[in-house]
């Protein structure tokens, strides 16, 4: 990596320091920072674009190293767009940059690339709607007083701030400035941004170049409102969310940087990717047919490469063979399907085998392969997928299939029942980990489904004829029991839709779950009636 260059750049009565990296030569991409910080704030995402782009920053007035105003006026957008033009005329005249801007970095940037398109190729917006935007969405949303107030009512702080004193004497307090991570200088020069601007938004302008509004979905200031203004004035515009807070381009620079390169490059935005496994047959097949109506982008994968291979041919996917069972397989296909696919948004570890047969009929070699698929499989899955989606910071799905079984003790199915409820539990331990990172979870539950699981259910303890015998018998059960796999895989989008957690499909399920609530006695007595089915 190349040192990072320094350099003044007169813009009025103020020098600016500005800080380059990278060589001129590439592409050249300028970020703006906002309030209370300086360009430092940039510092990590610099590290990621540095090698593919010229990277410019700089700390706007009154921040860093740069000039300050000597009234408030000076702080108004107008003055701070004066700035930016001065910086990209001075450091790359002649040619075209990309605007990246956070804050009040962002909310100039608005008016620079509207003001100023002859010198910019596109825009990345970060928690920073236009001034003149919102003025206009509230101006139209007048008469709902409700969404108005419900948008102003994040911006509380913002009265605070220009209330003359207080707040200068607030920032003297040490505790707040390193919550903050602030110096006192940038703390109380910002004020002039929102004394200055506030109220006196200038007037709303068409943005005619590429606009791509970083969503951050765990941002107290910045709402869907305020993302949603710049609609009716933005030519070519496109959003990607990310799982962070405000102050993301500090603590999420991988990502941050990641959005930025995308859309500078014109990366084109993806299809949902899903990865199914057990995608064979049965429920994991009936999911992705119904993912890939959804408009996804289906992975199928199973362990019989033939049967994976024909359901990613229906859904024009891919299909991938793998042992669930194995730890070391399932970490480099995850690995693999990242390389060559991207990370997935949905997963679904679906894949199971089923074992009948009292405790005492089933053998240690009967318990290790129900486990090894049916908890040890899920478990695999999850730990090879599950950390791609929480380094990419975009949230995404997580779908464990589970069963009526992990709620409804039976003495024909102890193994597969215990670890049907395993698996439940782990979903729900999940879910609560998870939720931070904006990923949801669903355990679908379904009861009796006519699917070919029952054509390769194993039976404890009795021979080979009988046992051929017990699965005819168990398959036409469920077959005249008339509820396929499709109706299953209909549940299980909607739920991934809803980010429902705990889903029951068949009736006789979501009675069972109810039941299990209510009365736990009244669930095994009737488990006792159901359990022959599967029982010698």
């Amino acid at each position: 990596m190349e040192s990072c260059r320094e350099r003044s750049v007169v813009a009025g009565d103020l020098r600016l320091r500005v800080l380059e990296e990278g060589d001129p030569a590439l592409p050249t991409v300028v970020l703006v920072h906002g309030f209370p910080d300086t360009s430092a704030v940039w510092g990590g995402v610099v590290g990621e674009l540095v090698g593919r782009f010229h990277v410019v920053r700089y700390d706007t007035r009154g921040a860093g190293g740069s000039g300050r105003p000597s009234r408030v006026s000076g702080y108004r957008v107008e003055r701070l767009v004066d700035d930016l033009v001065a910086v990209v005329r001075a450091v790359v005249p002649r040619r075209k940059v990309h605007l990246v801007g956070h804050d009040w970095g962002s909310t100039q940037g608005w008016e620079a690339v509207a003001l100023h398109p002859e010198l910019f190729l596109s825009f990345t917006s970060i928690s920073g709607p236009s001034l003149g935007h919102v003025s206009d969405w509230v101006r139209r949303n007048r008469w709902h007083p409700v969404k108005v107030l419900n948008l102003l009512r994040h911006s509380w702080y913002i009265a605070g701030f220009k209330v003359p004193v207080v707040p200068e004497l607030v920032w003297r307090i040490r505790a707040v400035r390193e919550r903050l991570r602030a110096q006192h200088r940038e703390l109380v020069n910002g004020l002039g941004l929102y004394r200055a601007n506030v109220g006196s938004a200038p007037a709303p302008r068409k943005v005619v170049v590429p606009v791509l509004q970083v969503v951050l979905k765990r941002d107290p200031y910045v709402k869907a409102a305020h993302l949603a203004a710049a609609e009716p004035w933005v030519e070519r515009l496109s959003r990607r969310s990310l799982y962070a807070s405000h102050w993301a381009p500090r603590t999420h620079p991988v990502a941050v940087a990641r959005m930025i390169a995308d859309f500078v490059d014109g990366v084109p935005s993806r299809r949902e990717l899903v990865v199914i496994t057990g995608a064979g047959s049965g429920i994991g097949r009936a999911s992705a047919l119904a993912f890939a109506v959804d408009g996804a982008e289906v992975v199928a994968v199973d362990v019989d490469a033939a049967s994976g291979a024909r359901t990613a041919r229906e859904v024009r996917g891919h299909s991938y063979e793998l042992d669930v069972a194995d730890g070391a397989a399932t970490h480099a296909l995850a690995a693999q399907i990242e390389a060559v696919h991207g990370v997935p948004d949905v997963v679904m570890a679906n894949a199971g085998v089923v074992v009948a047969g009292g405790f005492l009929d089933t053998s240690e070699e009967d318990w290790r392969r129900v486990v090894d698929v049916n908890l040890w499989g899920v478990v695999h899955t999850l730990r090879a997928f599950v950390p791609l989606l929480v380094r990419r910071g975009e949230g995404g799905h997580i779908v464990i299939t589970a069963s009526t079984a992990s709620y409804f003790p039976t003495a024909a199915l102890p193994a597969y029942s215990t670890t049907k409820a395993a698996v439940l539990m782990l979903a729900e331990c999940l879910a609560e980990e998870l939720a931070p990172h904006g990923i949801g979870v669903t355990a679908v539950c379904p009861g009796v489904v006519h699917t070919d699981i029952t054509r390769s259910a194993t039976f404890a303890g009795v021979d080979e004829p009988t046992e051929r015998a017990k699965r005819e018998a168990v398959t036409r059960t469920y077959r005249l029991r008339g509820y396929g796999p499709e109706r299953v895989a209909t549940a299980v989008v909607r739920a991934v839709r809803q980010n429902r957690l705990v889903v029951p499909v068949t009736p006789e399920s979501r009675l069972a779950r109810f039941g299990s609530r209510l009365s736990p006695k009244a669930v095994r007595i009737v488990g006792r009636l159901a359990g022959p089915t599967w029982r010698q």
